[in-house]
């Protein structure tokens, strides 16, 4: 288990988000969690999500390869499938408000 940083337009976004790199986290996610002890999970090379098994509402950024967003996704629901983006290099899931995010903004992920 990792942690890193997400910056936005170079801001701190996220101080404290945690890489899901290993199988079982990647496959659990935010399952049956009610909070989390960091800010964000940040899942690289990732297409698709769904929200099965997910107790409360998420919302969702997809980055591509030069850190343009290609969707953001908010207040989602249980039991959902997301569509694919098959160009995403980083899904980033956090919890409560969703952001302000404008077209042209870029979001980097500083690893420790």
């Amino acid at each position: 288990m990792g942690f890193c940083k997400v910056l936005l337009n170079g801001n701190v976004l996220f101080e404290r988000a945690r890489l899901m790199d290993s199988f079982f986290e990647r496959l659990s996610g935010l399952m049956f969690k009610k909070e989390i002890s960091c800010d964000a999970f940040v899942f690289k090379h990732c297409a698709c999500i769904h929200s099965f098994f997910c107790v409360i509402p998420f919302n969702a950024l997809f980055i591509g390869k030069n850190g343009k967003i290609l969707n953001h996704f908010s207040n989602i629901k249980k039991n959902r499938i997301l569509p694919p983006f098959f160009n995403a290099k980083y899904v980033i899931e956090y919890l409560n408000k969703p952001l302000c995010i404008k077209e042209d903004d870029i979001i980097e992920i500083v690893f420790d």
